[in-house]
């Protein structure tokens, strides 16, 4: 079986977030969204917070979980994109985490929805 590219798996990930995420009540406002501090993910709303999610997606858990690929570093730079796309002082923000684990062929084997990480 061909490998999958490392974009490729990004972008299914992505996919399967934004349907996770729209299941769950979420509205989907950006996506890929860019300034000079950096790129989010997935920005969203869900009642009155806008919410910044980081999406990690790996095929298999050999070296070591998506979970383990966010550091506070990269955290810091998500709140720091937050402001950059909105800067109501009063608006509640958090940010999100989706960590999926694909099987080879692209199916999920497991898929978590981290809530308000930073």
């Amino acid at each position: 079986m061909k490998k999958r590219s490392t974009k490729a798996t990004g972008d299914l990930g992505e996919e399967i977030a934004v349907t996770e995420l729209r299941r769950k009540g979420m509205r989907i406002l950006e996506r890929n969204w860019r300034c000079q501090v950096g790129e989010i993910d997935i920005i969203g709303e869900d009642g009155d917070e806008l919410v910044l999610v980081e999406v990690k997606t790996k095929i298999g858990e050999s070296f070591g979980s998506p979970e383990e690929m966010i550091s506070e570093k990269k955290l810091d730079r998500i709140r720091s994109v937050s402001w950059c796309y909105d800067t109501e002082v009063d608006r509640k923000r958090r940010i999100d985490i989706v960590a999926i684990v694909l099987k080879q062929n692209g199916a999920i084997l497991r898929l978590e929805h981290y809530i308000g990480m930073g």
